[in-house]
């Protein structure tokens, strides 16, 4: 597989970021399965890709840190892309700072697609992350369903803790508010967004959430399914013993790419 750090200027957020992307490459354990690798670098076969979300304190290296994402992504042939978003609930900041909402939605897959041999059809754009990237990866698909087939959040903060930290200026997220700004019935606010899609009728992505069930979230997560049930959103749902650490993350973000429409491709690959 290929790893590659990118540090680039971004219009959107005017600044240079960072980016990790993984990229599906032959590996030498695979030619002892009789493979020859030449079949990675067709170049009318364009990779599906996932976007991948991180959460607050984290960064753009944090599942490739903890997690084996790089394994997951080489046995199933998607192509992975990490971006850097601080501290930002994934929004377009106040007070001129960084777009990063438009970055992720609009910049970032831009350039992506044509750095690199990724897909650009819906159903092959995936975007998913955990506790601030979960929401943020669910805020995202609400509200560019035509941009993404698929999204998945993994103990997401879908709670009102927006309305309590805005007004806090040594909340980690104090940056990312106004204090006067109102956020019901906008896209910050899961439940309005979550019942407008219902509402436009449109088709809308696939749906997955998971959380531990001794995770401080698990309530916010249970309140936000039983929003969904009541408004007729379908999704998939999965729960199980765990906290909010790397463990439970891990293990779900294989539960993720199983749930994902694409098949563990090479019998070489080692999991």
């Amino acid at each position: 597989m290929a790893f590659i750090q990118l540090k680039t200027y971004a219009k959107t957020l005017r600044t240079k970021t960072n980016v990790q992307v993984i990229l599906p490459t032959p590996l030498a354990s695979e030619t002892m399965y009789g493979e020859t690798g030449f079949r990675y670098y067709d170049k009318s076969k364009l990779c599906p890709v996932l976007y991948l979300l991180h959460g607050t304190f984290g960064d753009e290296g944090d599942w490739t840190r903890f997690s084996m994402i790089e394994t997951y992504a080489q046995a199933y042939n998607v192509a992975i892309v990490m971006p850097q978003a601080a501290n930002s609930c994934y929004r377009d900041m106040p007070r001129g700072g960084p777009q990063y909402y438009t970055y992720i939605t609009q910049e970032l897959p831009a350039m992506i697609r044509w750095m690199f041999p990724i897909s650009d059809r819906r159903e092959d754009t995936f975007i998913a992350g955990l506790s601030m990237g979960g929401s943020g990866a669910f805020k995202i698909g609400m509200s560019k369903p035509d941009q993404y087939g698929y999204v998945a959040s993994l103990s997401g903060g879908f709670s009102e803790l927006t309305e309590k930290i805005k007004n806090d200026s040594e909340s980690a997220w104090a940056l990312a508010f106004k204090p006067d700004e109102k956020l019901n019935g906008t896209i910050d606010d899961p439940f309005w967004l979550a019942s407008q899609l219902i509402e436009s009728k449109v088709d809308y992505p696939k749906f997955y959430m998971c959380c531990g069930t001794e995770d401080f979230l698990y309530p916010a997560n249970c309140q936000f399914k039983n929003h969904l049930d009541k408004i007729g959103l379908a999704y998939d749902y999965h729960e199980q013993h765990g906290v909010h650490d790397w463990i439970f993350w891990n293990d779900e973000i294989q539960r993720v790419f199983e749930w994902l429409p694409i098949e563990k491709r090479f019998s070489g690959s080692q999991m």
